[in-house]
């Protein structure tokens, strides 16, 4: 038997290509991370509210500030990511007087 060729792109991950904010599994981690944020906050609320579980609310709280960390991580990142990709120059300085050309002649 023989293999079939590989034509096309690698299915690795490439760097060059996308940066990592624009890269759809980054903004896939973030929207989990979201989500278990509010899942964990709904679950404290219910734990003291409904069924007074302090278990609840233990295993609520953990996951709020495990995972908010994990976001406020993962955003620190993606923008480390896109700093580096864009080095300043005109058009991405941060301060507005870069931007501006002197045109006195």
């Amino acid at each position: 038997m023989t293999r079939p060729v590989a034509t096309g792109r690698s299915q690795a991950y490439d760097p060059k290509e996308v940066t990592l904010p624009q890269d759809g599994i980054y903004r896939a981690i973030l929207t989990v991370l979201v989500i278990t944020v509010i899942a964990g906050a709904a679950v404290v609320l219910v734990g003291e509210y409904v069924f007074y579980s302090r278990a609840m609310i233990r295993t609520g709280t953990g996951a709020v500030l495990i995972c908010g960390a994990l976001y406020f991580f993962f955003r620190w990142l993606g923008r480390r990511e896109s700093r580096r990709r864009d080095p300043p120059g005109p058009g991405n300085s941060d301060r507005p007087e870069d931007e501006q050309e002197d045109r006195s002649e």
